[in-house]
């Protein structure tokens, strides 16, 4: 007598397949496995952490810093024309960030599910290459605009509380995963991570005692506000040293105004450059000429100049 064994028939998982074949490539059902993941690859994990961070702290900087674009520009422009060289770097900022961050949310799905980590070769050299390019643009940051390093601490005076917000959520979003991947483990891991969990939150719900925000502080301890002062101007708003530039910057509260002043012919005009190619079209109209110092032409020679049509450019 035969017997006939009933077909075993499989309950499709969409979620599992895409989270799967996504960050590892593994898209089939024989290809998953729900065994521990090798130190390879919890290495791997750690470093695609690590990726994660220094971008958060890599962007914030750039988001705070965003009013010294134009210091910014003035450092690494070289070439004697108005170039805004940070858009490069927030756009590959911006690509890299929202790249390792989908990564990182793969990874933690991974854990939740109980599915063994498999980061897919593509993705480590990704990982790897953004890894490489935050450091490197760590080091040249601090080795040429180093001073800049100071507006993070100036800019927590604001965004400590938001950023507390921000931190409180993330933990209590993340507490479903500290619950699911305690449950799989020894009685001795599970004491070490419910360890490290409670610590963090504790240190984020005592960290308001650290704040010194003037947005939390007592009106009649703040000291007098900053002195504004506009430096040729408003550059990001009018061609610099400009009147029109000048005038935006008493608008927008400028106590104060700075400009560099060249003599030529006896006559004094506001320049920071040596020469006119950055800011005038001096290339159009002495072409031959656009690499002289500025104070190599007459009076007439300058009043010829347009110094607000590249600003529209």
């Amino acid at each position: 007598m035969v017997k006939h064994q009933p077909l075993q028939v499989y309950e499709k998982q969409v979620l599992l397949s895409l989270v799967t074949g996504i960050y590892g490539c593994r898209w089939k059902r024989y290809q998953r496995s729900q065994d521990e993941s090798s130190k390879w690859e919890c290495a791997w994990f750690t470093i695609l952490s690590s990726s994660f961070l220094l971008l958060l702290f890599w962007t914030y900087f750039w988001l705070v810093a965003q009013n010294d674009f134009n210091d910014f520009n003035s450092v690494y422009n070289h070439s004697g024309e108005w170039r805004d060289e940070t858009i490069p770097i927030v756009t590959s900022t911006t690509v890299g960030f929202i790249y390792i961050t989908f990564l990182l949310i793969l990874a933690l799905f991974h854990i939740s599910l109980g599915q063994q980590l498999n980061l897919y070769w593509v993705h480590k050299i990704g990982v790897l290459a953004t890894l490489l390019t935050i450091v490197s643009g760590f080091v040249s940051v601090d080795d040429v605009w180093g001073n800049e390093w100071e507006i993070i601490l100036v800019s927590l005076q604001f965004t400590a509380p938001f950023l507390h917000i921000g931190g409180l959520i993330t933990i209590t979003a993340v507490s479903w995963l500290v619950a699911g991947y305690v449950v799989r483990k020894e009685r001795s891991f599970q004491v070490m991570v419910l360890a490290i969990y409670i610590l963090v939150l504790l240190a984020l719900c005592l960290a308001p005692l650290t704040f010194t925000c003037p947005c939390i502080m007592d009106r009649h301890v703040l000291k007098p506000p900053p002195v504004i002062i506009g430096r040729r101007g408003a550059p990001m708003l009018a061609p610099e040293n400009t009147m029109m530039s000048f005038t935006r910057a008493l608008q927008h509260g400028a106590s104060s105004l700075e400009a560099d002043v060249t003599v030529v012919d006896g006559v004094p005009f506001l320049m920071r450059d040596h020469t006119l190619r950055r800011t005038t079209d001096v290339s159009k109209v002495f072409p031959s000429r656009d690499h002289e110092d500025a104070s190599f032409f007459n009076w007439t020679e300058i009043h010829s100049l347009n110094a607000g049509h590249w600003f529209l450019e």
